[in-house]
């Protein structure tokens, strides 16, 4: 019933769009799982200077996303070619060098200094990181309106990315981010980055019956935007998924104290249960789409996300519980494969709203205004586990955390997950686009595609 449309991507823009993954991942996971420990871990900047700098980095976050959205919906056409390509082959290449010019110290003692590079070098990534990302995830509902063509197009997507991203991740994770050796592997990680991101532009396309739908002021394409009850219940549940995924892969250097193992270990280990069970998941996910529909899945297994969350975490207070952690974790990574509908999907719903009652698509400023909302979760997530650090007295710097210190770390990775992921199960338990409802939906999609495919013939 979720799904009318045939509307079938080709392989080249499969895999020209999955291709898109490996700029959008290699640069985002090496960021998240790097990025806290070089400034925080490994030169030690203070904790209020580290805060601040968060702070401002949220609301650079913020507010790029929307003025970046609105620039790409409105970008001329006509005269430009695209109005989400041009971003991503124009844009991939300045991106690569704001990536470059995190890694390397402006200096390793004067704290200023450390500040201000931490704050101008993630801010400046985070701008060229929205403005690529975003045209490249406002590619795909334009280029299908069929929910399972979008879910296969993000599952090769995450596939892609995994084989291009964890290679690095492992040879990077337990290496001192302070290393010549890690400042040149950061640098073929570039290159590599922009030469797939130049292939994303030249093997998608952007379909033609778009080309003449109108472009709204901003203030107008923002309350539009906002006024759809289906976006911002959207919104809420994704700002918890945010700053669960947060709290993740940037404090590995951390969870190693409780996992028992060498950081060479937790790293293989982690990302071997990050991509086996969590890809898994993500197809049985896949799998029961037709049967329960994605908010129904949401609920189950988010529910069952929790709850287990929240047991296996009591348990894993007693000494000596290293095993059950890493139970724990696969336990949150399997029924978290409900992510994989989360913004190719239940977001592109509402796009899919709005052009039914706009008859126009305005996907830059859909993920524009989401961010907006959600991006500041990704500076919220850190600022939470500073504070819980500093209340359990862990120690920047040390080969050993006190038992307080692995308590505040095991709460990290076990209850907060499970608590901010039943606190999301809120929103989608009102998100209206399921069942008959979505289908009468799409099929008024479905017409307006037509009619503006007729248009241009």
């Amino acid at each position: 019933m979720e799904n009318k449309t045939s509307d079938k991507l080709s392989r080249k823009n499969l895999i020209g769009y999955g291709f898109g993954s490996i700029p959008a991942g290699l640069f985002m996971y090496v960021f998240n799982l790097k990025y806290i420990e070089l400034f925080y871990n490994d030169l030690l900047l203070l904790p209020i200077y580290f805060i601040i700098g968060l702070v401002i980095y949220m609301t650079v976050n913020a507010l790029n996303d929307p003025l970046l959205g609105q620039l790409s919906d409105r970008t001329n056409r006509e005269k430009w070619g695209s109005r989400r390509l041009i971003y991503i082959k124009y844009g991939a290449p300045i991106w690569a060098i704001a990536f470059l010019l995190i890694w390397f110290p402006w200096s390793y003692t004067d704290q200023i200094i450390i500040f201000i590079h931490f704050t101008i070098s993630i801010c400046l990534y985070d701008t060229m990181f929205t403005l690529v990302v975003l045209a490249w995830m406002a590619l795909l509902p334009e280029m299908t309106s069929n929910i399972d063509e979008r879910n296969k197009a993000n599952f090769i997507s995450l596939l892609i990315g995994a084989i291009a991203v964890v290679p690095f991740l492992l040879i990077l994770g337990a290496m001192d981010a302070t290393s010549i050796e890690f400042q040149i592997i950061i640098i073929i990680v570039a290159i590599i980055s922009t030469a797939f991101a130049l292939l994303t532009a030249y093997m998608c396309e952007e379909k033609p019956e778009f080309r003449k739908d109108e472009s709204f002021p901003l203030w107008k394409s923002i309350k539009e935007t906002v006024k759809l009850k289906s976006f911002l219940l959207f919104i809420g549940y994704n700002f918890f998924g945010i700053l669960i995924g947060s709290v993740g892969l940037s404090y590995l250097f951390a969870y190693m104290f409780i996992l028992g193992l060498n950081s060479t270990m937790v790293t293989v280990i982690y990302f071997l249960i990050f991509i086996f069970v969590g890809y898994s998941a993500y197809i049985v996910c896949m799998k029961l789409r037709p049967k329960w529909g994605m908010r129904k899945i949401i609920l189950r297994f988010g529910i069952l996300r929790a709850i287990g969350g929240v047991i296996i975490f009591i348990f894993a207070l007693i000494p000596g519980s290293e095993l059950l952690l890493w139970i724990g974790f696969a336990w949150l990574t399997f029924f978290a494969g409900y992510g994989i509908f989360t913004t190719g999907s239940l977001m592109a719903l509402s796009m899919d709203e709005d052009e039914v009652n706009q008859e126009t698509r305005r996907e830059g400023m859909f993920l524009g205004i989401n961010a907006l909302f959600t991006k500041p979760a990704a500076s919220i997530g850190p600022v939470i586990a500073t504070l819980i650090f500093l209340a359990f007295g862990f120690v920047q710097g040390a080969d050993t955390q006190s038992a307080e210190a692995l308590i505040g770390i095991k709460i990290l990775f076990l209850l907060v997950p499970a608590i901010l992921a039943a606190i999301s199960l809120i929103f989608i338990y009102f998100y209206p686009w399921h069942g008959e409802k979505l289908e009468e939906m799409r099929k008024k999609l479905e017409e307006i595609h037509k009619k503006k495919l007729e248009s241009i013939r």
